[in-house]
């Protein structure tokens, strides 16, 4: 019988590198600590029998050890057995069947057994000079506690890993991790509990090994990415806290949409493509000329009000266009006055549409510039949300119609079916509007497609989607990300262009502080080379490396959209 509720531990600590004996004794003060305190489930963090910055291949070798039976997995089985309590932790495995070494993840049961085996997928350049690429899936498993799947560190850095497992129906990701910045910590954990519902459990280590710096961060999140508990950095201890897995079975969002319920699996094809067979692998080995690879891009923060005439959004875009910004986008629904529109609302943009369009045309041919026009359109007898993108020469030069919808649009609104990217002379354009950007797979289509660029017309109803999806929908996918929010949405204002390598701070409401001011232009520069090569740090490629044939669950109908049907 599950339990309700149950208190869950991770454990911040530094394991000495070489010194199991020492590093079990270590793990166990925490475990005992943890189960003082009430634990049920006790997470210790990435490579903790052994440290993890090696000599060489042959020194990890040395001190990997076998699963089931090796002497740390042993002494934290004994331990599990001893408080009937789960214990999960990152290890340095050699798997003699493969004669490959891996980083791995172990979660052991109440009787001292591996429940569940997980192997590292997404590794780090430190990673790679001695560790293979995982061989065991996005394994989720079932126990008293609740539906529980496993992630190491820098896992959380790719959207499709903690999706699969929470498409598997994982209700807790455990993350035994090795964080070494911030940023990880502090954004990336909270960004997959957020868009996936799920808790996550995070475990790493604090202080020096060698030429590292773990700062710490170990947390729980909850399904709303809201932080319950954290280690402070630079200390070594364990934190708790409760944990209600049927939380995670409430995806819901917007009051009436739902975060699984409304993706749309038979559009996200391309994430599940071989890498040699996407457009990314074809973009990042064409020479670029450094001289024609830049693009300055906007996002431009007005749109239809009371006291806003349409006359005066092209006012400011004309401004913004003449002063020298060749790729603009407006907010979502630029030209309607509200951010929630009705059928009737939608009907009459419709009938404008044709005029709206052609008014940013002219200004698009007059200063040779791309701009991006959220509006609503009649395509065979149907409304559509689309964004018309008017290219210099004043034709447009393609159009995007919003995959994702809300409650409130799919009361008239038919939906699209692609990611398409626009080549432009600014650059590789794609767009997603508004509640698109909540599915992490639309950001990635599009750059999986190639895109440089992606504009995100927005009308934000949650902080969070700025606070903590706006920068890792950029860095994730090595793109521009273009963010043109409206002032009158339940979350207004704080367009902001994200680079491709996120901010320098993590906090975005430092590095670009939100401006609630109607009008206001949000400029970069974007180095478009930049924005082709996907490499997070040497030979970590955010796409070459994925391991898509982990992936099928993102591809496969939902039975929560099913059900909905």
């Amino acid at each position: 019988m599950k339990k309700k509720r149950f208190r869950a531990a991770a454990a911040q600590t530094l394991a000495r590198l070489g010194d199991v004996h020492h590093n079990i004794e270590v793990s166990t003060h925490l475990v005992n600590e943890a189960v003082r305190q009430g634990a049920e489930l006790v997470v210790l963090p990435e490579c903790m029998n052994t440290g993890y910055l090696f000599d060489s291949a042959d020194h990890c070798r040395a001190l990997a050890e076998s699963v089931p039976d090796g002497a740390f997995v042993s002494a934290m089985s004994a331990l599990a057995r001893r408080h009937d309590i789960f214990i999960a932790s990152g290890i340095t495995e050699w798997d003699a069947a493969r004669g490959r070494i891996f980083n791995s993840g172990i979660m052991l049961d109440r009787k001292g057994e591996v429940a569940v085996h997980y192997h590292k997928q997404f590794l780090a350049t430190h990673d790679q000079n001695w560790f293979s690429f995982g061989e065991r899936g996005c394994p989720v498993v079932d126990t008293d506690l609740g539906r529980i799947g496993l992630m190491i560190c820098f896992d959380g850095r790719i959207p499709e890993i903690a999706r699969s497992l929470a498409l598997q129906g994982a209700e807790i990701i455990v993350d035994m991790a090795n964080f070494f910045a911030m940023d990880q910590a502090d954004m990336w954990g909270p960004a997959r509990s957020y868009e996936n519902g799920v808790w996550l459990l995070a475990a790493t280590k604090a202080g020096y090994e060698r030429s590292i710096y773990y700062p710490g961060g170990s947390m729980i999140v909850d399904p709303n990415g809201r932080v319950v508990a954290k280690m402070p950095y630079d200390r070594h201890g364990v934190i708790v806290a409760d944990v209600v897995p049927e939380l995670a079975h409430d995806k819901t969002i917007y009051a009436a949409n739902d975060k699984f319920a409304d993706r749309r699996p038979a559009t996200y094809g391309i994430l599940v493509k071989n890498y040699q067979d996407t457009p990314v692998f074809k973009t990042a080995h064409e020479p670029v000329v450094p001289a024609r690879a830049t693009s300055k891009v906007a996002a431009v923060q007005i749109h239809v009000t009371e006291n806003v005439r349409s006359d005066d959004v092209f006012a400011m875009v004309d401004h913004a266009a003449k002063l020298g910004v060749q790729v603009l986008t407006l907010p979502e629904y630029a030209l309607i006055g509200t951010w929630a529109p009705t059928s009737a609302d939608a009907e009459r943009a419709a009938d404008g549409a044709k005029t709206h369009i052609g008014a940013a045309a002219e200004i698009a041919k007059r200063y040779g510039c791309v701009i991006a026009l959220p509006t609503v359109v009649r395509e065979a007898g149907r409304l559509v949300v689309a964004t018309a993108l008017l290219g210099p020469d004043g034709a447009e030069a393609g159009r995007y119609r919003k995959t994702h919808l809300t409650a409130e649009e799919r009361d008239w609104a038919c939906a699209g079916d692609s990611y398409p990217v626009f080549e432009t002379p600014f650059g590789r354009l794609g767009i997603m509007s508004g509640y698109d950007a909540l599915f992490p797979e639309t950001s990635r289509c599009l750059a999986a497609a190639a895109a440089d660029i992606v504009l995100w017309p927005a009308a934000m109803r949650e902080p969070f989607e700025r606070e903590l999806i706006a920068v890792p929908r950029a860095a994730d996918n090595r793109v521009a990300v273009v963010i043109a929010n409206r002032l009158d949405s339940p979350y207004p204002g704080g367009s902001v262009v994200v680079p491709p390598s996120g901010f320098p701070l993590w906090d975005i409401n430092q590095a670009a502080p939100r401006s609630l001011a109607m009008g206001a232009v949000m400029p970069m520069f974007v180095d478009l080379a930049v924005c082709r090569q996907k490499q997070m740090i040497p030979k970590v490629d955010m796409f070459a490396n994925r391991l898509t044939q982990t992936y099928a669950a993102l591809v496969e109908a939902s039975p929560r959209a099913q059900a909905a049907e």
